[in-house]
């Protein structure tokens, strides 16, 4: 636990099994009616971790003469390492849980949550084989949920207290901050900002040392870059904090780095494609061109940015794609002409 703002300190759980389990930051915003942005983890350990750091800023505040009066949780969106935490913290604290209507209606049970980020395609160009995707795979992805639920300590949250407006302002120790979506790494994810101080928290939109991962099928190419813009114009911001890793002091070149970025990465695949040409190119050999000699673990990691980069291309008209035998191959037609076949979209 450490103060990171006047006011506003961070708790961070730490991470496991690398990539797969992530330190995350949950922010305590002290005063006479103070937030809790962001729930971490659902399992017992990181619970009790949070709790310990969380009564310790309570007391912190005391002996230092400050109010802490807290009865609001508010995640920035529905990504397990975010939402998990949310029961069992209101459990144990008594306060609300305030929920956006999109987010309030992806965590109303286990049914609703694995439909919102299913993805049939994911395995549709690592693995031909009919009898493997129509019986294994459903298997595999089913131990996955389980594993994942127990590793993320995930709870449902059925009855919010509260459902806001996913674009709305809020009290935060008697001044108005202002809540609103900023969609891109899931469709309902949304920030949060004082336009007193210049402090935005930005969930997972915009992290300081790595790029934030984008996947199908609830992040957006296009709506993320149209989020960060949006966010670079902020009027008078001056800091961001971010779920993982530390503040972002410098936001607008950090804002303007990771759009540069994506627009990188955005060209490497345009290239690929057109190199192929009329020929056409698949998915698995997109990856393995830009990612040659990285096993197979990795691809798949890899697979999510790069569908949305394909998608995009697609959805602005610059390449089509077409089904055969199996799987999808992505074409850059000569003078804009697709080729023969039924074209298939994303």
């Amino acid at each position: 636990m450490r103060e990171v703002y006047p006011g506003i300190y961070v708790i961070t759980e730490k991470g496991r099994l690398g990539g797969l389990k992530p330190a995350v930051n949950i922010y305590v915003i002290t005063g006479s009616n103070g937030l809790i942005f962001d729930a971490g983890y659902g399992t017992a350990g990181d619970v009790k971790h949070f709790i310990k750091e969380y009564q310790s800023i309570i007391r912190l505040c005391k002996d230092r003469g400050r109010p802490c009066t807290i009865s609001r949780i508010l995640s920035s969106h529905m990504h397990p390492d975010h939402f998990a935490g949310l029961k069992k913290i209101r459990d144990q604290l008594g306060i609300s849980v305030l929920l956006t209507e999109k987010m309030a209606s992806l965590v109303v049970s286990r049914k609703t949550y694995v439909a919102s980020y299913d993805n049939e395609k994911l395995f549709s160009d690592a693995v031909n084989n009919h009898f493997y995707r129509k019986y294994m795979i459903p298997v595999l992805q089913k131990i996955g949920d389980i594993f994942y639920s127990c590793l993320y300590g995930i709870n449902f949250i059925p009855d919010p207290d509260m459902i806001i407006d996913d674009d709305t302002e809020i009290d935060v120790n008697g001044e108005k901050w202002r809540i609103f979506p900023s969609p891109g790494h899931a469709s309902e994810h949304i920030s949060l900002y004082d336009p007193k101080r210049g402090v935005l928290f930005a969930g997972d939109n915009v992290l300081r040392t790595i790029t934030p991962w984008l996947g199908p099928p609830k992040s957006d190419l296009e709506a993320y870059i149209r989020s960060l813009k949006e966010l670079r114009v902020l009027p008078k911001l001056q800091v961001i904090f971010a779920a993982h890793g530390s503040p972002v002091v410098d936001p607008k070149k950090r804002i303007q780095e990771i759009i540069d970025w994506r627009m990188e990465r955005l060209d490497h695949v345009r290239a690929i494609v057109m190199k192929y040409g009329r020929i056409g190119v698949t998915m698995k050999n997109i990856i393995a061109e830009i990612y040659p000699g990285i096993n197979f673990i990795r691809h798949m990691m890899a697979r999510g940015w790069v569908e949305l980069s394909l998608q995009f291309l697609e959805n602005n008209g610059e390449i089509i794609s077409r089904v055969g035998k199996g799987t999808v191959k992505f074409f850059y037609p000569a003078a804009g002409k697709a080729p023969a076949g039924n074209e298939n979209h994303l």
